[in-house]
């Protein structure tokens, strides 16, 4: 229960939040080929849940010990080994610590947090799609602190950000659900939601994983899901609504935020 309701949390957060220039393939740097070499080590097993699990521990107790203690163990094996998926996960790691600062009424902390992860994620070289999807969100997420006079460029950024991630891998979802969630989240004058709606069903058409590993990325679909579903009630599109509510509900049936969405249909 302290997990489902903590997703709801981050929901809150990343509710918060052109064209593709050309890329040169030959130097992204592949995951699978890094797994091989990294693997061993055994911190990198279960990364994911083990970085929400230390934002669960930190928020239900009002210290950030769990995430410091896993950020400098992060931070001991980058310098060991220094590879971009090591770096990913610290840069995602940032993201959590972000959300943490902002929960305890610490914004200022807050934003250098994600803008830490922002400008790792940016000076990382031979950067492949799971890297760019992650920038991406993490610029995103970064406006909600406001950035004044630099907010379009930031949004402008995050777009061809999560479009490189597309172009490097047209099968990751994280890439799509960014990209959508940028669109989503841009008010119409700005030219925002007319792209969620074709990127949210793409997202949730993927696979979560190409080939299950605990070392790498799952995160994405249930959020596009969520996102999906407020969409079509914004649109009082009622049985676009219902269709997908079922989907993901069945797909995550603990998913706080997908249930929480239940009282909106009741009678559509």
């Amino acid at each position: 229960m302290r997990r489902i309701l903590l997703l709801f949390v981050v929901s809150l957060f990343l509710a918060c939040r052109g064209n593709t220039s050309k890329i040169d393939l030959t130097h992204v740097v592949s995951y699978q080929l890094q797994l091989k070499e990294i693997q061993s080590d055994s911190l990198l097993l279960g990364i994911q849940d083990q970085i929400f699990d230390a934002f669960v521990q930190s928020l239900m107790t009002k210290d950030n010990k769990p995430l410091e203690k896993l950020a400098l163990e992060l931070e001991t094996l980058n310098r060991e080994k220094q590879h971009n998926l090591i770096l990913y996960w610290r840069s995602y790691l940032q993201f959590y610590s972000s959300i943490y600062y902002q929960q305890v009424g610490d914004k200022k902390t807050a934003e250098k947090e994600v803008e830490k992860g922002i400008d790792w994620l940016e000076s990382m070289e031979n950067k492949n799609s799971e890297d760019y999807a992650l920038l991406a969100m993490l610029q995103s997420y970064s406006l909600s602190f406001g950035k004044g006079m630099r907010a379009p460029a930031i949004s402008k950024a995050a777009r061809k950000n999560a479009k490189h991630a597309m172009a490097i891998d047209s099968m990751n979802l994280r890439a799509y659900y960014v990209y959508a969630s940028i669109d989503f989240h841009t008010p119409a004058k700005y030219g925002g939601g007319k792209e969620a709606e074709e990127y949210l069903l793409k997202a949730i058409s993927l696979p979560s994983q190409k080939v299950k590993n605990e070392f790498l990325p799952s995160w994405g679909k249930e959020q596009a899901y969520e996102m999906l579903i407020k969409l079509y009630i914004k649109k009082e599109d009622w049985e676009s609504a219902k269709k997908y509510y079922q989907e993901g509900i069945e797909k995550f049936p603990e998913s706080y935020t997908i249930n929480k969405l239940a009282s909106k249909l009741v009678g559509k």
